[in-house]
């Protein structure tokens, strides 16, 4: 890792530092997110999928929340609630939590986050019985659940996304940028036309079984 390399990630690292001590200054002062209740119906090592309630028989709405970002974000108090705001719609809604990384799973990747999603849809229809869910995401919560719909159109009724990031060559989104900083320049120079081209396998979850 190069000198300019180090400098990147330290500014990622300190302003992730910046961040969270913002919140909890925020929260010193009875601010912190004021979440409506729900129950985890199904998990893994790496997510957990939520449920608000609502009809069985109702429009089914599952959110894919953003690996990088907290879910509550959908969910922040009573009266600043997309969650609660749904809800009072009638919809049955759910929302698939990212457990953060461990040391097992910080290598997922695509595959992985895609068989949540394919798992999460899966047990909402059971649910519902058979009816499809409406899925909506946000940022790069946005990006997976766009791939999952790519791959499995048939198993959804409509796809949402907000803020997604789709496009990600060079200088197309700094997003896209800001990650590829955070790649040791040898192996970005060397490996990235070939990552971005790595096929992947998506399918069926039960296809991701062994």
């Amino acid at each position: 890792m190069t000198a300019l390399d180090a400098l990147n990630r330290a500014q990622f690292d300190v302003s992730d530092v910046v961040r969270r001590a913002q919140g909890d200054l925020i929260g010193a002062f009875g601010l912190d997110p004021s979440e409506c209740p729900y129950r985890i119906i199904m998990s893994h090592s790496y997510w957990r999928l939520r449920d608000y309630g609502g009809e069985d028989q109702s429009p089914s709405l599952l959110i894919i929340a953003a690996p990088i970002k907290r879910p509550y974000i959908w969910d922040l108090t009573p009266s600043t609630s997309s969650i609660r705001f749904c809800l009072r719609q009638g919809l049955h809604v759910q929302l698939l939590e990212w457990v953060p990384a461990s040391s097992d799973t910080a290598n997922y990747g695509i595959n992985e986050y895609v068989l949540a999603i394919s798992e999460a849809v899966t047990t909402f229809a059971a649910i519902a019985k058979g009816a499809k869910p409406f899925m909506i995401g946000h940022s790069l919560g946005g990006t997976l659940a766009a791939i999952f719909g790519a791959f499995q159109p048939e198993s959804i009724k409509g796809l949402v996304l907000l803020g997604a990031p789709l496009c990600f060559e060079p200088s197309k989104s700094q997003f896209r940028d800001a990650l590829i900083s955070l790649v040791p320049r040898k192996i970005s120079e060397n490996k990235e036309e070939s990552v971005s081209r790595r096929p992947y396998f998506i399918g069926p979850a039960e296809d991701f079984r062994e």
